[in-house]
């Protein structure tokens, strides 16, 4: 599926032949694709047919899950994921996640943010400060917080906490930020703000984002992934995925007749 890459593109992920089994079921089958550096790739679906479990998959989530396995190739800078030689803890690091419910620690916003710079072994106050006010910007939320820095995050409404959960993602410099159905929790008008978010970081990170909603796909990515059954049926540039579907599935899908 490497056509739908430009000629200077190079793939941030690769996917070859890539399954995924939750014991004898094959949620994820034999996936080949490519994920540009820099984009904002959309995978689309109806429930269970395996885009969460791809996209969990990229940064080893599912290890978590009893009997979970995978087959074939997930490449990450040319790197297989699933190597034994790979370090998981700092393959999260490069690889961040934000979770469909805001999961805020029950911190201080300074302290949520500052989490992951601290593991890594940042202790200097100036410097996570930096860091924090850094990450805060660049997950639009320092001016609506910039002086309530110590006060507990879960008092922060939902689309501020989504935010911080970007922010506290992005402070240990990730390369790739994996979003599973952010917005699905939150009202219209958070929403909006976290699409206008993503629109701000594209180019800076690799984004993939897992969505129900169609029309969110179509607003925010730059490529869609149409996953059905565990199959991926169709995959490339959004504006023509949307408009000149290949695959009568995926025609179905996003006219409504199924899904």
């Amino acid at each position: 599926m490497s056509d739908v890459l430009t000629a200077s593109d190079t793939p941030h992920v690769r996917a070859e032949n890539f399954s995924v089994f939750y014991g004898a079921m094959e949620a994820v089958r034999k996936v080949t694709l490519d994920i540009s550096r820099g984009n904002v790739t959309a995978i689309i679906g109806p429930s269970g047919c395996g885009k969460s479990t791809f996209l969990r998959a990229i940064n080893r989530m599912n290890d978590l899950i009893p009997a979970c396995r995978t087959a074939g190739r997930l490449l990450f800078d040319g790197w297989h994921i699933y190597d034994p030689q790979v370090d998981v803890v700092a393959l999260r690091q490069r690889i961040g996640m934000v979770f469909q419910k805001p999961n805020p620690f029950p911190k201080s916003i300074f302290d949520n943010v500052a989490y992951g710079p601290r593991l890594r072994g940042c202790t200097r106050r100036n410097e996570l400060a930096e860091i924090v006010e850094r990450s805060l910007v660049r997950a639009a939320l320092w001016d609506e917080v910039k002086d309530r820095l110590h006060e507990n995050a879960l008092r922060l409404s939902g689309g501020q906490q989504q935010r911080l959960c970007i922010a506290r993602a992005l402070a240990v410099d990730p390369e790739i930020l994996l979003m599973d159905e952010p917005t699905s929790a939150l009202d219209p008008r958070a929403t909006t703000r976290i699409e206008d978010l993503i629109g701000e970081l594209r180019g800076s990170y690799t984004i993939i984002i897992v969505t129900h909603n169609m029309q969110q796909a179509a607003r925010v990515s730059d490529y869609t992934a149409f996953f059905y059954e565990g199959d991926l049926i169709e995959y490339g540039a959004t504006t023509e995925l949307f408009s000149r579907p290949r695959s009568k599935q995926t025609e179905d899908y996003i006219t409504g007749r199924f899904g």
